[in-house]
């Protein structure tokens, strides 16, 4: 019996350090996020850009912190419907530690109105569901992935308490390998694409 309660305290033991780690992370993004909204003058950044094709283009602020680099913010627009897409890649120490992206779903839902008098109408009311995930890398290569959502009607949302909700356990959405991927391209296009736009935008993707 005493082995199994030494397996079970090693078990809680684990989970819980694991769940401090991502917590302390992810606190450390969040204060890195406020200092950037505050225009904290010890940071920072540096702007790149590419351009694919008509439908695939894009923007890359890197942010830096006594010259070391703390936050890739990775802007861009692909299909032909203009849609825009925001992803964050914050580091610790020069490693990968954690990735946010974040998507917005608009539904369009009828309402079917009768008045007193009989009569009926029918009007499209907005509702908009904001999904939020965060991809923790631990240290032993390991990742677990968090998410929160919200749904509301648009001329209801409300950004604060979206902000407040807490971050739960969910199913990872992205290949790990797919975002190492994208990050290497990321960290590179930090000294291979130029900075200007009078010349021709070269293509991240085909530049290595």
């Amino acid at each position: 019996m005493k082995r199994y309660a030494s397996i079970l305290f090693l078990f809680f033991l684990t989970f819980g350090y694991g769940q401090d780690t991502f917590d302390k992370v992810n606190n450390s993004y969040e204060e890195f996020l406020s200092r950037l909204a505050k225009k904290d003058t010890l940071i920072k950044n540096r702007t790149k850009y590419y351009e694919c094709s008509e439908s695939f283009s894009g923007r890359i602020e890197f942010y830096f912190q006594e010259k070391e680099l703390r936050l890739i913010q990775h802007i861009y627009k692909q299909g032909f419907g203009n849609d825009v897409f925001l992803e964050n890649y914050f580091i610790e120490k020069d490693t990968l530690r954690l990735k946010t992206s974040i998507s917005e779903i608009i539904h369009l839902n009828s309402l079917y109105l009768k008045s007193s008098q009989g009569s009926s109408s029918t009007t499209i009311e907005k509702v908009v569901e904001v999904i939020e995930n965060r991809m923790f890398f631990k240290k032993d290569l390991v990742t677990v992935c968090y998410e929160r959502r919200h749904g509301e009607k648009m001329s209801e949302w409300n950004q604060e308490y979206f902000e407040a909700l807490a971050f739960e356990k969910g199913k990872c959405i992205e290949d790990v390998e797919d975002i190492r991927y994208k990050y290497r391209l990321l960290r590179k296009a930090e000294t291979r694409l130029q900075n200007y736009s009078n010349r021709k935008r070269a293509c991240i993707f085909h530049m290595w």
